[in-house]
């Protein structure tokens, strides 16, 4: 049962992070239009916190131990989506 816990959780951070990346860039290419850095920064920093707020309620049915390995293993998945997201988007 652990190990299908552990798929859900890195499929679904996968994607949340797939999701934040899509939405970051929007808002990037939003703001550089109207050269609005300053808001462009505040509202990235809201959006971060919002994904952040879906993972944890999802997660709320697993455990509340912040270190449960389910946990780990999502938050591990999110973090290799958006750093493989983003090295692939600076080389192309």
């Amino acid at each position: 049962m652990k190990i299908l816990l552990m798929m859900y959780s890195v499929i679904l951070n996968g994607l949340l992070g797939f999701v934040w990346i899509i939405f970051v860039s929007k808002l990037l290419n939003l703001f550089n239009a109207f050269g609005k850095s300053v808001w462009m920064g505040i509202f990235i920093g809201i959006a971060t916190l919002l994904f952040l707020d879906i993972t944890t309620r999802v997660f709320e049915s697993f455990d509340k131990d912040k270190k449960h390995p389910v946990r780990i293993a999502g938050y591990v998945s999110f973090g290799i989506v958006v750093i493989v997201s983003i090295v692939v988007m600076k080389s192309g």
